[in-house]
């Protein structure tokens, strides 16, 4: 179907039709222009003043805070500020639940927000509201950027602090958690081995009394130059009591009896320190053992009570997860709303609705619109 126009030309599709279609609606289109200007002005004026108050910061790394890095006990380069991951640890802790409880009970925002506290979805809409305001970014130097708007400028810059210093204190207590799991597992393992070390003297102690071996390095050495010497001794009581035999007489038979005895007395020297022998060889083992065993667990106790010391002085140090960069102040300028833009964005968009309206509309008067749907 073929559409059918009124008068018996096409109008010019040029620009200069433009300008006389323009022209003709010229009334209008400042009135429009001019309504959604002065509209703009009006909702410009009655829109709230909002205050930014920013403050930036940089991540440190862990090993900062760290006994590895307090105390030396690694070779490895330190690392002074945070990278990546523990930059995106503290955004992670920028955004979390704990952070926006902690800003809406210490500025009491629901009374700053105008939001009802008992209504059920009360902790959303001052949720949403903070978040709206709230805004954390990394930038291009690695630094995170916090900005907080409020209608309140002292406000604002108090919040943007106590926000900061928050996160400081998130960060550093998962931080601190996880050196207090450390230390809590070292003190039990420092119980044990010390539980360990009190069962292994108790049974040094009973071997030691059981077997008379108090000092098995002496004691060995005492004993065998004792059995040397009275090895010695008893061969030189034999050949004299073997030579008294074969030389006879009276006179010997004193001798041979003096010698029979001491003879006898060293037979039971040696009766004793052959006891005594199989004794230090039976317990020998078992006490070296257990020696060696005490030794290995006192150097690991050792060990343990100083790196627990050193737990114990990094917990009690004053840190810090984050190291400020900009101090939040108190703006002097507001962030918004910038009230020039509105206006004139309102009036650019009204001039250009009324344009493309009166064009449409003398467009449309063109064709006979009767004819096209009859």
């Amino acid at each position: 179907m073929s559409i059918q126009t009124r008068g018996s030309a096409t109008p010019p599709p040029h620009l200069l039709g433009v300008l006389r279609s323009l022209w003709h609606w010229r009334t209008p289109i400042i009135l429009v222009t001019a309504a959604g200007t002065l509209l703009a002005i009006v909702i410009a004026l009655l829109l709230p003043e909002y205050y930014s108050g920013k403050t930036s910061f940089l991540a440190i790394s862990p090993d900062q805070i760290s006994i590895d890095g307090v105390f030396g006990n690694n070779n490895n380069r330190m690392q002074f500020y945070g990278t990546g991951d523990d930059i995106d640890r503290i955004m992670a802790v920028a955004e979390s639940d704990a952070l926006v409880d902690y800003m809406v009970d210490a500025f009491k925002l629901y009374t700053v927000y105008d939001i009802d506290s008992s209504k059920q979805k009360a902790p959303v809409y001052v949720r949403r509201e903070f978040m709206g305001l709230y805004e954390v970014t990394k930038t291009s130097r690695d630094a995170i950027e916090l900005e907080v708007e409020d209608q309140d400028p002292e406000r604002a810059a108090q919040m943007a602090r106590a926000a900061r210093e928050k996160i400081n204190d998130i960060a550093l207590g998962l931080i601190r958690g996880t050196q207090n799991r450390s230390a809590e597992s070292l003190r039990g393992e420092i119980a044990n081995r010390e539980e360990n070390l009190r069962e292994i003297n108790t049974r040094l102690s009973e071997i030691r009394q059981r077997s008379g071996i108090y000092n098995t390095e002496a004691q060995s050495e005492a004993l065998a130059t004792i059995s040397t010497s009275l090895k010695g001794s008893i061969a030189s009581t034999t050949a004299k009591l073997e030579a008294y035999r074969r030389t006879g007489g009276r006179g010997s038979r004193d001798s041979i009896a003096k010698y029979r005895i001491q003879l006898a007395g060293l037979e039971s020297s040696r009766t004793s320190l052959d006891t005594q022998l199989v004794r230090l060889n039976e317990s020998l083992g078992p006490i070296d053992n257990l020696e060696e065993e005490r030794l290995r667990l006192n150097d690991a106790l050792s060990k343990d009570r100083i790196r627990l010391k050193q737990f114990e002085s990094v917990l009690r140090t004053d840190q810090r997860a984050i190291e400020v960069v900009e101090e939040a102040k108190t703006p002097v300028i507001k962030s918004r709303p910038m009230r020039s833009l509105i206006v004139v964005g309102a009036a650019m968009l009204s001039f250009l609705f009324a344009v493309v309206g009166a064009l449409l509309i003398d467009t449309g008067r063109r064709y006979d619109w009767g004819a096209i749907f009859k």
